[in-house]
């Protein structure tokens, strides 16, 4: 019990802070993770900035935290405010919101926008005009072929996730649902894990394996021999320390000093702009635009990584990226 008042505080002020006179709220803003995940910093942020109402409430169903046996319950709730406090529009971020709260909306007639859904979002919905959106596509091609560019010997890569609805949805549109396959005449193998234990071991054998780069994905659902989540921070770090081949990542915020030493990254931001602006087109037109795909990627390198590999950028990449420490 101590728990949802926990969880659920922030949410029940936010409610609070909307004027008497209101009975409804412009957008209800659904969350699949949690409001400190920093994919959602980044999308949130770009959403916040760009829509013109103030009048959002948000909701967390903490699917990257809790056990999958408890997602029906993070819906039950969800659905619940929706109830609550009858949104003009619903924002829904990520597969797994879509996927459990998603049909519920579309029952309910309420106009509906999402943004990085990895899967098609017709396995989860009956797509109408009444639904928007942005996609998500981890731009897996032109990141190998920008590695590339870095490590001109590279002949074999291994890409890492955790064992989630989200990689699944990634491996089934990104990658073409395949395992294995060749791009720019590398040899790209994927690996789901379930436990820490077994990225920590598939990692530290990597190179025996033939391995000579790893990209790290999705890893926010690993968990420990106990059954705890394991934080970002704690696997990226341990994974930067003890990688035996040059660590490349999708998403930014798996790259830094400590971290991994970057790659071309999915722009979380704006998938949160392009959200908000159809949400924007809604309020002004009473109606939807098409659904998108923003796959204008970012590269982004850190320069401690890239001194402890011994890497140089080539000009033609270090003009166009963004460097951190």
């Amino acid at each position: 019990m101590t728990n949802l008042r926990q969880k659920y505080h922030p949410l029940i002020f936010l409610i609070l802070l909307l004027p008497v006179s209101s009975t409804a709220s412009e957008v209800l803003f659904i969350h699949s993770y949690h409001l400190d995940y920093p994919w959602v910093k980044e999308y949130r942020q770009g959403f916040l900035d760009n829509v013109k109402t103030n009048n959002v409430i948000e909701h967390q169903m903490d699917t990257k935290r809790i056990a999958e046996t408890q997602f029906n319950q993070a819906a039950d709730d969800a659905i619940a405010m929706i109830g609550l406090v009858s949104p003009k529009i619903v924002v829904i971020a990520d597969d797994n919101a879509l996927r459990l709260v998603g049909p519920v909306v579309v029952q309910k007639n309420i106009p509906l926008i999402f943004l990085g859904i990895n899967n098609n979002p017709r396995n989860y919905i009956k797509l109408s005009n009444n639904i928007s959106g942005a996609l998500e596509r981890p731009l897996l091609k032109r990141s190998v072929s920008s590695l590339k560019s870095l490590l001109p010997e590279t002949s074999s890569i291994l890409v890492m996730m955790d064992n989630n609805p989200t990689s699944y949805a990634i491996l089934a549109t990104s990658f073409d649902n395949k395992f294995k396959q060749t791009i720019a005449g590398i040899n790209v193998e994927t690996q789901l894990f379930e436990t820490f234990d077994d990225w920590q071991s598939a990692l530290k054998q990597s190179k025996t394996k033939g391995f000579d780069a790893v990209i790290i994905a999705n890893y926010a659902a690993l968990r420990n021999k106990i059954g705890q989540n394991v934080s970002l921070d704690e696997v990226s770090q341990w994974t930067s320390a003890h990688s035996p081949v040059p660590l490349f990542a999708f998403w930014d915020y798996s790259i830094g000093k400590d971290k991994a030493i970057g790659g071309l990254t999915i722009n979380g931001y704006q998938q949160g702009a392009e959200a908000a602006n159809k949400a924007n087109h809604f309020f002004k037109y009473g109606s939807l635009p098409s659904i998108s795909t923003p796959n204008r990627g970012e590269l982004v390198y850190s320069q401690a990584q890239l001194d402890k590999w011994q890497i140089s950028l080539p000009e033609n990449i270090k003009r166009r990226a963004k460097l951190v420490p």
